[in-house]
């Protein structure tokens, strides 16, 4: 097989059997078998491209979760920080701006005691910049929140 040359890094070449042919939306498992067939058929292929839809089995709840804090959204934001700090679990919601979309939900462990470090996001150089609400089980938990 002949590459053309083209000016970028080199790439890894993937081999397939002849009888497969790839296409760009076609997702393979670790085996090669392709998703959603009977090879893996607890596996579903969904399409690219659906920001905001949860295809998992259990979608996430934030019912029963009393709300901590809100942060803004804020284009310019470069970064944030959140960190549970007590012994209740913490739940960050990954939002867009206007909360109109499913958010990306974060549970984080809390501490073994109060005021101890429990789990935390650091997201410094990889920046959201939509809404970023944080819940929690107890309305007293302490936590830690900074955005920059």
């Amino acid at each position: 097989m002949t590459l053309p040359t083209v000016n970028q890094a080199p790439t890894q070449i993937v081999e397939l059997p002849a009888e497969r042919i790839a296409g760009a939306t076609q997702l393979l498992d670790t085996s090669g078998n392709v998703i959603g067939t009977a090879a893996n058929p607890l596996a579903t292929q969904q399409a690219g491209g659906n920001n905001g839809v949860d295809y998992s089995a259990n979608a996430p709840s934030l019912t029963s979760l009393t709300l901590l804090a809100t942060i803004p959204a804020n284009a310019s934001r470069l970064g944030f920080f959140i960190q549970a700090q007590g012994t209740a679990q913490v739940t960050v919601a990954l939002d867009d701006a206007a909360g109109a979309l499913t958010p990306t939900i974060v549970v984080l462990v809390g501490a073994s005691a109060n005021g101890g470090q429990g789990g935390a996001i650091d997201m410094g150089g990889f920046p959201h910049t939509g809404r970023i609400r944080i819940f929690s089980t107890s309305s007293g938990v302490q936590m830690a929140a900074r955005a920059w």
